[in-house]
């Protein structure tokens, strides 16, 4: 008897939990690779990116809105569907605002100015990671 008084209140639960998880994607697209590639230690030898990457932060997004929080709407929206650097695979807005760079006619966005010098010099293979 008391079974059967608690079996709605058991498959309500269920399905509350099944309909919003635990609120923990199955594949995180906003951690970036755990090796970068193989020429990303060279391009960025001569210049600093600081500490960001152990900021007390607890998710990925949040070490890149303050960076972003800097551009315009537009711009904002331009920088998150592009999400990170083509030079350093590093997260847009980590370093500060992000700066957009004209390449082939084509608006690339790079995280700090330290990477546009690679991105003019090659911009093929930079461009070739954005696809």
């Amino acid at each position: 008897m008391r079974l059967t008084k608690s079996l709605p209140i058991l498959l309500g639960g269920l399905f509350v939990l099944g309909l919003y998880g635990c609120n923990t994607p199955e594949s995180d697209t906003m951690t970036p690779p755990a090796t970068p590639a193989s020429d990303t230690a060279e391009d960025h030898a001569e210049h600093d990116h600081g500490d960001h990457a152990t900021a007390d932060s607890d998710s990925p997004m949040a070490k890149m809105m303050p960076g972003l929080k800097e551009l315009s709407p537009e711009d904002y929206k331009s920088a998150m569907a592009q999400h990170m650097c083509p030079v350093s695979d590093e997260m847009l807005g980590t370093m500060g605002a992000p700066e957009k760079v004209d390449v082939n006619g084509k608006s690339v966005w790079i995280c700090c100015d330290g990477c546009k010098e690679k991105l003019l010099a090659d911009p093929d293979k930079y461009l070739a990671k954005l696809k």
